[in-house]
């Protein structure tokens, strides 16, 4: 088990720690200075902040796709999988809920404000940008968006922003969607805020542009008391063994008129729409909430602790010295709020930067027992 947690510490640019209830990385960490380990670690300190965790340590891949967990030591924290549940690594949330307690108030907010059933648009909603690479989610983000070309009574799925992949690069495009690829004006939309989705009945989510995996607006559409529906595709986030088609969810994918039929379906079905209504709220209130979102957590490094014994190496003053024995102590960072009282988002999305890596005092406790590591 040493020799594990070890194993992790040598990837210091990917590494995690949790030892007495603080969240350490080190100086070299990967992608420190980004927006989305600040929204990760800034939901870790907010689970600490409610009750402590147990020591834990271990890898966590930063990207869209979990690919990075098929090199790195395990455990290896993804955030998804965009090849489904067989890829290597321990599937964690998304870091973009950023604080357990915010996020629960902002979504009791967003709910309270929601309109009566009859009084919202019974179109399938979507808002996102489309991006040049020929990845699976810009392709189908595209093939999605001709749908709203041929029948915008059926949805209003539109981009905020389109730079379309080039037809002749990339595989699978339609004719439809070579021709809106070449006329994309008539799918164009403005930029519309979290707080404003509960003025649709139905949600379409898409996989994101830049791995073609999960998509952060997702988090925002369990919590709408609508109808949701995933894109077909094989990404796979924490939950998803909690879902189950047809009765959490809809699917469409790329077949227009398939989509028309399922679509079409909800509407005319009054059961099978309270179901999914149901269901997608169950969803939220399981797994997306901020509780939801601490339990998963405190399950995931209960975990990783039975199987991978952190807890119990950094616990034991021998196991811990041989595991801290190749760290450099010098580079340890203590993670830290900038200001415990907020803001902990910036709704310019991707530009939130809530947490400080501060240089551990030398009465910090880790810092100590990396430095008696040879005592």
């Amino acid at each position: 088990a040493a020799a594990g947690v070890a194993a992790v510490l040598a990837a210091s640019p990917h590494a995690l720690i949790v030892f007495q209830n603080a969240l350490y990385v080190f100086d070299d960490h990967r992608d420190a200075k980004k927006h989305k380990p600040h929204y990760l670690f800034s939901t870790l300190l907010s689970i600490l902040a409610r009750a402590p965790l147990p020591d834990v340590v271990a890898a966590w891949d930063a990207g869209a796709t979990g690919q990075r967990c098929e090199k790195l030591p395990a455990p290896c924290l993804a955030i998804a999988k965009q090849a489904g549940f067989a890829a290597r690594g321990v599937l964690v949330p998304n870091p973009y809920f950023a604080h357990v307690g915010e996020w629960e108030k902002r979504c009791a907010a967003w709910r309270e404000a929601i309109p009566a059933w009859p009084a919202r648009d019974p179109r399938v909603f979507w808002r996102g940008s489309v991006k040049p690479g020929c990845n699976p989610g810009n392709v189908a983000r595209l093939a999605a968006l001709t749908f709203t070309a041929a029948r915008d009574d059926l949805f209003d799925v539109r981009a905020t922003s389109l730079d379309a992949p080039d037809p002749n690069t990339c595989a699978g495009f339609t004719a439809a969607m070579r021709a809106l690829a070449a006329h994309s004006g008539a799918v164009r939309g403005a930029f519309v805020n979290a707080s404003d989705f509960g003025r649709w009945r139905q949600y379409l989510n898409l996989p994101g542009t830049m791995g073609g995996s999960y998509s952060r607006n997702l988090n925002w559409l369990w919590p709408m008391r609508g109808v949701v529906h995933l894109w077909d595709s094989p990404a796979v986030e924490w939950y998803y063994p909690g879902l189950k088609a047809g009765a959490t969810h809809g699917v469409v994918g790329r077949d227009f008129n398939a989509a028309v039929a399922a679509l079409d379906g909800v509407r005319a079905d009054a059961a099978l729409e309270d179901r999914l209504r149901r269901g997608a709220d169950a969803t939220f209130r399981a797994f997306g909430s901020g509780g939801g979102l601490e339990r998963y957590w405190r399950l995931a490094v209960e975990g990783l602790n039975e199987h991978f014994r952190a807890a119990e190496v950094l616990g034991d003053d021998r196991l811990r010295a041989t595991a801290l024995r190749r760290v450099r102590c010098a580079g340890l960072r203590r993670v830290r709020w900038v200001d415990p009282a907020g803001p902990f988002y910036d709704d310019t999305p991707g530009s939130g930067h809530p947490v400080a890596y501060e240089t551990p005092g030398p009465r910090d406790p880790l810092l100590v027992a990396c430095l008696n590591k040879n005592v």
